[in-house]
């Protein structure tokens, strides 16, 4: 692992030196600090945090090469991190397998020992490499893996490690898939204690996302209900504190609803909308492997190209989805070099119908995480998304595909008080604060 310290450097002084920087990072006075210095600080000690991080896998490295564990009776250094960390044992686990996992990333541990990459996707990168069956690419991901954690957020990145790991290792991921599907089940049992019912269940990923996309309708029925019926008491005033229930009651009340509204049906059972979102390279080599023909592909330079899942991000087998393909609906979309839908030539004030949908298409390209919230930091995600205009249709924006972008509620009302989405030249996205404030406080 990379030696960040010079030679005759003395531990004890170096820590010493740390305690102190740490205390007096902890007597900051807060309160005398600006918004934007807070941001600021916040990012800071982000950075430092991982650098921190990482000198903590160098040493259990070397722990775990040096055996210095035995010293204490201990088996392994996942036993000496237990007992002197008090931790977990997947905790200590998650260490050990990250200390391993970094000398076949030298691009990515340099990256993280300059605290440019966080930690939780340092240790997601060590998971997926941990898989024997993917050892062949690892070390031409390196650079890729370096690049994709330094630029995007947790959800988004660790969907492009599971789509660089079921390209590289199709045949487990679908045997995973499988095992999946087939593990599926249900139970309601009643409480004999308290009369209570607990309602668990597990379903594989094609089943699951219907189910999600059913559930989350049902969800946001009973959230509007308790809107509807806060405003009817507070008028414009009305707040969240206000609504009736906590989003644990309007998810039980959810699956109520589903439950009755089953109950109530004519036998009929409609299929929910559910879009997966497939490129035709992954398409038709599915469809090349369903015909018997060996398909192998370099997961490093199709990366970027490859996607199969739901607008949620929730990932789909390709075998699903040519399977689903042959049942439901296949829509064509066309996009450019620069991954951006082509404009659907609807010249309306709002957008409703394909204009919409293609809007909502053009977010999901931003990423592979699927459909999110532009503004960083959001969780607001799948179709309950407002799709709006990036430049104000009063100030001249044209309602086209190219000025869209999906917000969540509270976001596309906030874009509408001086911030303003930018787009950088290497395609990423900026907010920037109201008036000549520059943007929001970047991600470190």
């Amino acid at each position: 692992m990379t030696d960040l310290l010079e030679p005759g450097v003395d531990p004890d002084a170096a820590l010493k030196a740390l305690e102190a920087a740490v205390g007096m990072v902890q007597a900051v006075d807060l309160d005398g600090l600006s918004p934007k210095e807070e941001l600021a600080l916040v990012g800071r000690l982000e950075k430092l945090r991982r650098r921190l991080d990482h000198g903590t896998d160098r040493t259990v490295a070397h722990l775990d090469a040096s055996a210095a564990f035995s010293l204490d009776g201990h088996k392994t250094a996942k036993g000496a991190l237990k007992a002197i960390g008090r931790l977990s044992g997947s905790e200590a686990h998650g260490r050990v397998r990250t200390s391993r996992a970094l000398p076949r990333l030298p691009l990515v541990e340099a990256a993280y020992a300059r605290g440019e990459i966080p930690t939780e996707h340092v240790r997601a990168m060590a998971r997926t490499v941990s898989n024997p069956r993917v050892a062949e690419w690892v070390a031409d991901a390196d650079p890729i893996f370096a690049h994709h954690a330094t630029v995007l957020g947790y959800d988004d990145f660790v969907a492009a490690l599971r789509q660089w790991e079921a390209l590289a290792d199709a045949d487990g991921a679908d045997q995973s898939a499988e095992r999946c599907h087939e593990r599926r089940n249900a139970s309601l049992q009643e409480n004999s204690i308290d009369g209570s019912f607990r309602l668990e269940a597990n379903h594989g990923g094609l089943q699951g996302a219907v189910m999600a996309e059913i559930f989350e309708r049902f969800e946001t029925a009973e959230l509007y209900a308790d809107w509807a019926a806060a405003r009817e008491v507070h008028g414009e005033d009305a707040r969240v504190e206000h609504l009736d229930r906590t989003p644990a009651q309007r998810r039980a009340d959810a699956m109520f609803r589903i439950f009755c509204r089953a109950a109530a049906a004519d036998g009929c059972s409609p299929e929910p909308l559910v879009n997966i979102v497939v490129d035709l390279e992954t398409f038709e080599d599915e469809l090349r492997r369903s015909a018997g023909v060996d398909v192998r592909v370099d997961p490093n330079e199709v990366l970027d190209d490859r996607r199969c899942h739901t607008l949620d991000g929730t990932q789909i087998r390709p075998a699903e989805a040519v399977a689903a393909a042959l049942v439901g609906h296949v829509r064509r979309v066309v996009v450019d070099s620069a991954g951006t839908v082509i404009d659907l030539g609807r010249r309306q004030r709002l957008f409703t119908g394909s204009a919409r949908d293609a809007a909502f298409l053009q977010a999901l390209l931003r990423g592979p995480g699927g459909l999110g919230c532009l503004w960083p930091g959001c969780d607001g995600r799948g179709r309950n998304l407002q799709v709006d205009h990036r430049d104000p249709a009063c100030r001249g924006g044209p309602t086209n595909t190219d000025n869209s972008d999906a917000y969540c509620g509270f976001h596309n009302r906030t874009k509408e008080h001086g911030f303003r989405p930018v787009r950088d030249p290497d395609g990423t996205w900026t907010i920037h604060r109201p008036g000549d404030d520059g943007p929001i406080t970047p991600a470190v």
